[in-house]
């Protein structure tokens, strides 16, 4: 039996041919082989098909097949032993490379028995076979697998958004809860402020509240000064202030009687600069109000 197939040269190989003073090959070729070449040659993914011609049987690369990527056993992807996935875990054999080295070294010509280079073929196949076979086995196991760990998993998904349902609910009772809290407190503080202004607060700080302005640092140091005494100046900005040692009588007795007004007390501090950055150094008593201020009030001697 015949075949007829693409026999590609390089450039390399073409060199040693005409060292040896021989004529190129035909990129077409016909060559023979034995009858039971043929199925092998069959099996090679449709790669040739079978012709009838007055020289017998031939079989002959399909017209659209004439491409030296396609003329061979591919890559074949598959699994190890131990179900990893590989790549290009067999390389490319191509009949038309097989034929052009043998071409080059000068083992065959034009119509020669290529029963060896079937051989070769068939091998490759053989263990592109066996590794899609193989394939197909570790593809079924690891399926079988799936399918029967899938109760497991399902159960363990639907717990998972069982929590997840479950820890949102109680976030969002908690936030709520906390959100209605602040909103208590806040509406206390408003309420204890309101009531405040309009029984002591002055003319100025009764009306602006009134008609709706922000006369939250009014209210501060209006009630502030109520409860530590006029004197006392609120911390505008952030005053530079140092523990202070020795303090004077007059200092300590301020402090004293600040015990029975205030519930946090209060301290002697020295302001190395006052209580404004152009200021001299002086001794001072520094008083937390209430919890209706965030400053705390100095007075200084």
């Amino acid at each position: 039996m015949k075949i007829q197939t693409i026999v590609n040269l390089t450039e390399a190989q073409k060199a040693r041919i005409v060292s040896r003073n021989e004529p190129f090959p035909q990129r077409i070729c016909t060559f023979d082989m034995s009858p039971e070449k043929a199925e092998i040659i069959s099996r090679l993914k449709g790669t040739y098909k079978l012709e009838s011609s007055l020289d017998g049987v031939i079989i002959r690369a399909t017209d659209d097949m004439y491409d030296y990527q396609r003329l061979g056993v591919e890559k074949t992807d598959g699994y190890d032993q131990n179900g990893n996935w590989r790549q290009e875990i067999q390389e490319s054999i191509k009949l038309m490379d097989i034929l052009a080295e043998a071409y080059a070294t000068g083992t065959i010509t034009q119509g020669a028995n290529i029963d060896f280079a079937l051989d070769i073929m068939a091998e490759a196949q053989r263990r592109r076979e066996a590794i899609e076979e193989n394939n197909k086995i570790v593809r079924a196991e690891i399926d079988r697998k799936e399918e029967e760990e899938r109760p497991v998993r399902e159960a363990q998904k639907k717990r998972e958004a069982e929590e997840k349902e479950a820890r949102e609910k109680a976030e969002a009772e908690k936030k709520a809860k906390s959100d209605a809290e602040e909103k208590a407190r806040n509406e206390a503080i408003e309420a204890e402020k309101k009531a405040w202004i309009e029984e002591h607060g002055s003319e100025r700080l009764r009306k602006g509240y009134a008609m709706g302005y922000n006369c939250q640092k009014i209210y501060e140091i209006e009630r502030a000064q109520s409860v530590l005494g006029s004197e006392y100046v609120r911390d505008s900005q952030e005053v530079d202030e140092k523990d202070r040692s020795c303090p004077t009588l007059e200092a300590l007795q301020e402090v004293e009687r600040l015990k029975s007004v205030i519930e946090k007390g209060a301290a002697v501090v020295w302001l190395p600069h006052g209580m404004g950055e152009d200021e001299s150094g002086c001794e001072a008593v520094k008083a937390d109000p209430g919890k209706f201020s965030r400053y705390y009030f100095y007075k200084t001697f």
